[in-house]
């Protein structure tokens, strides 16, 4: 009598294991090992496929790597906040981890000819107030970035070189002998360069201006102003008078 014996496969548990550091600096290289365990815990060798998710945005990066080895990946631009890592192997469930990429705002100052271009080169949005100084008079501009955005302004003053300083506190751009052009008159501030839109003209306070300087330079710097106004306003009258009393007469 012959006795056919037929092979038995057993299915064999596996299990994953991922070793990744929290948190990472922005532009840090994301690195991570992922294992594959057997039923006896023991490491095996195998190809595992694994995703890195920025569960914010939805960003997805998929690669193959082999259990067992260090591996690197540079992502661009990533966002602040926390990301996921996921690794699959065969049948075996996903495994997942959670990592934290820490904040970083940072800001990009350019002048080019007349035009100041300011790019948010960090990980979050970038919302911040930065103090513009042409020569000796002073303004503020209020910007608003998301990640990867830049915007511009054009610099105006009367025709001549200036010494041009641009600072949020943290990053500081000074350039000298910028050739500058005014609209009208001494008008010395800065034009939205998208919308062509006048902000505020310079010449309010400086930084470590204290109460009485604050207010005798804000005075003289709009004296002019105030005085072609009055002018503008006592000929109008003098002019009224003048038709009431012919017309009288």
């Amino acid at each position: 009598m012959v006795v056919f014996v037929l092979p038995c496969m057993l299915a064999q548990d596996y299990k994953l294991g991922i070793d990744i550091q929290e948190s990472f600096q922005a532009g840090d290289p994301i690195t991570f090992k992922v294992n594959i365990f057997d039923s006896q815990n023991n490491i095996i060798n195998g190809e595992v496929k694994v995703e890195i998710e920025d569960p914010e945005k939805g960003t997805l990066i998929e690669k193959n790597v082999s259990s067992g080895e260090a591996v690197s990946i540079i992502l661009e631009n990533p966002r602040a906040g926390y990301w996921s890592i996921s690794a699959s192997y065969q049948d075996t469930p996903v495994t997942k981890e959670f990592f934290e990429i820490k904040a970083n705002e940072e800001v990009k100052f350019e002048i080019k000819g007349d035009e100041l271009i300011i790019q948010n080169i960090g990980n979050k949005r970038y919302s911040n107030t930065i103090d513009i100084i042409i020569g000796e008079a002073y303004t503020q501009q209020n910007v608003d970035l998301d990640i990867g955005e830049e915007t511009s302004f054009r610099l105006v003053a009367p025709d001549g070189t200036y010494s041009v300083k641009v600072t949020d506190g943290k990053t500081t751009l000074s350039q000298a002998n910028v050739q500058l052009t005014g609209i009208s008159g001494n008008v010395i501030g800065i034009l939205d360069s998208k919308r062509g839109e006048p902000s505020p003209v310079t010449g309010g306070p400086r930084p470590g201006e204290t109460g009485d300087q604050t207010f005798y330079g804000s005075l003289r710097n709009n004296l002019f102003v105030w005085v072609f106004i009055l002018v503008i306003v006592g000929a109008a009258i003098l002019l009224a008078i003048e038709r009431g009393y012919k017309r009288r007469i």
